[in-house]
């Protein structure tokens, strides 16, 4: 009888080691987990970069096609502390002398060879100055060729003229592309936008009023099922906003 007791005994003190085993355990899994969320709660690249590789990403595979040199940093951002307007809070001197910017680069375009594929529009804050991306770029490329110096040249005459705030946005059709630059549309889209905006930073135009994007093929002007309509589709934007406290020459 005593050994079956003592045998008894020993099963409970082997099941409450168990117990107190699994329960250590869960508590250092939940403190490990709570750290984790603390140091992932303010954004940093390094961090994110190691997360991806954590699970089998390559943060190689999210810079190809934005070589080092070509990369600004936060190349997606507001400037300053800069606040953009509507039109309704746009007066009629600011809307006179945006108006006479958009003629004034219609008919500089006008007698351009690529003329045709540059458009020129109001939106909410200023103007957009649209170019097809045959104008900038070769097929399938991101680098900025010299035949589009001249267009955006022009561009830098204005920037350097009235303080806008700019904003350069790609955007691509639906056609696939794999290549080692360019993985997809979502790389090509950016590395147009940044490379343009790069070439506004080489002629001093300050970093603060510059923001690039890219939104690859999710947000087409055109169908997508005709040649036609996705070489509207292949675009680089050029959004100038007017700023709060900011007034035009």
């Amino acid at each position: 009888m005593n050994h079956e007791s003592k045998k008894k005994k020993g099963e409970k003190e082997v099941s409450a080691a168990g117990w107190e085993s699994i329960y250590c355990s869960l508590v250092l899994i939940l403190v490990a987990l709570f750290a984790l969320l603390v140091s992932y709660s303010t954004i940093d690249g390094g961090k994110v970069t190691n997360f991806t590789r954590g699970y089998g990403g390559s943060s190689k595979k999210y810079s190809t096609g934005l070589p080092t040199n070509l990369i600004v940093e936060n190349p997606v951002c507001t400037g300053g502390n800069s606040i953009a307007l509507s039109t309704s809070d746009i007066t009629e001197a600011e809307k006179a002398s945006i108006e006479s910017t958009i003629q004034l680069l219609k008919k500089h375009y006008e007698g351009m060879i690529w003329g045709e594929s540059v458009d020129i529009e109001w939106i909410d804050k200023g103007f957009k100055v649209n170019f097809g991306a045959n104008v900038l770029f070769a097929p399938g490329l991101a680098t900025v060729t010299r035949e589009a110096y001249p267009y955006l040249d022009q561009i830098i005459t204005i920037a350097l003229k009235d303080p806008f705030f700019i904003r350069v946005e790609g955007y691509t059709d639906d056609v696939p592309i794999n290549t080692p630059e360019f993985p997809s549309n979502w790389e090509l889209s950016t590395a147009r936008a940044v490379n343009v905006l790069r070439y506004f930073l080489k002629k001093k135009i300050s970093s603060e009023r510059l923001a690039a994007i890219g939104f690859s093929q999710y947000h087409p002007v055109e169908s997508n099922d005709t040649p036609e309509g996705r070489q509207k589709n292949r675009r680089v934007e050029i959004c100038f906003e007017l700023q709060k406290n900011q007034e035009l020459n």
